[in-house]
């Protein structure tokens, strides 16, 4: 199995309901889990784990774990866990539209926190990934302006997963909620653009 863009994991309990958000790593060839305290994983030998990947989705595995300690300078946390998925048992909420690249800073009005602005990561029909420095919550309804192609629209989008950098960025995966007359065209013949290299 391999993972695309995901920087986040629930590991499971013997309960189903015992439940922990863990940092993950993928360096191309090995997964890492980040722990706060060597307890952190179940002691058995299988361990459910859900991988949010940004690009395939949500990934249901059995993995297997070795915790050791950490003694990279760089990472605060003290212990590391290298993860082999053992079975990929489903993958859900997969992504219905194809996602573009766009790296492009944006003035965001959110119905909660106010004004800020963002960084958009990546844009589809369906929504969009943006990096801000403003803490939101998930179910935030957010507005912004963007063009597709040579017309502007206004946009709404809610805000359905959350990623903490831990650095003071946030990262939010958000699906639009109401899409203006015409826009959907416009948005369809932008990704294909895009992804044909015919726009910048």
């Amino acid at each position: 199995m391999v993972l695309n863009n995901c920087t986040v994991c629930t590991v499971y309990g013997s309960e189903e309901t015992e439940q922990k958000r863990i940092r993950v790593k993928y360096t191309g060839d090995q997964i890492f889990l980040y722990l706060k305290r060597e307890g952190d994983l179940p002691d058995s030998e299988q361990v459910r784990i859900d991988f949010f990947d940004a690009q395939i989705g949500c990934i249901k595995t059995k993995c297997v774990l070795s915790v050791r300690r950490n003694y990279e300078s760089s990472v605060s946390e003290p212990w590391i866990a290298d993860c082999e998925i053992l079975d990929v048992m489903e993958i859900v909420q997969g992504r219905r539209y194809l996602r573009v690249k766009v790296e492009e800073e944006v003035l965001f009005t959110s119905f909660k926190a106010g004004e800020f602005s963002g960084d958009i990561q990546n844009i589809s029909e369906g929504g969009l990934y943006f990096i801000t420095r403003t803490r939101l919550k998930s179910d935030d309804t957010i507005e912004f302006r963007y063009i597709f192609v040579e017309k502007e629209y206004l946009l709404k989008a809610v805000i359905l997963r959350e990623e903490d950098f831990r650095d003071g960025r946030y990262g939010y995966g958000c699906q639009f909620s109401e899409i203006p007359q015409g826009a959907a065209r416009d948005m369809k013949q932008y990704v294909f653009m895009k992804q044909n290299g015919r726009l910048l």
